[in-house]
């Protein structure tokens, strides 16, 4: 019973692990998009340009926290990009951690 219990750990732990790694970086990309379109908005409402104080002061003062896994976000070429997971806006389509049914 213990080696069945060990054997199915053995399968089910990476892919939980690559499941949550994928929602973190599904999370930044949500959040990154709305702060985005947020800090856009407050340029335009403002009357004021990009500066890189400008846009940590809007991020400190409105968001608690982006990315969760703790990347860095910048304003780069009117993105908003995070130093752990990118732009985010590449097109990129990720495949699960493993689509196949794994067998014993």
């Amino acid at each position: 019973m213990i080696a069945i219990m060990g054997i199915l750990a053995v399968i089910a732990v990476p892919r939980l692990v690559g499941f949550r790694i994928m929602a973190e970086e599904s999370v930044c990309v949500a959040n990154r998009e709305t702060v985005e379109r947020m800090y856009t908005a407050y340029l335009v409402e403002n009357d004021i340009d990009h500066e890189d104080s400008n846009f940590s002061q809007f991020v400190i003062k409105n968001f608690h926290e982006v990315c969760p896994a703790g990347g860095v976000i910048s304003f780069e070429d009117g993105k908003v990009k995070c130093s752990g997971h990118g732009s985010g806006s590449e097109g990129e389509e990720e495949e699960g951690p493993g689509d196949e049914v794994p067998w014993l």
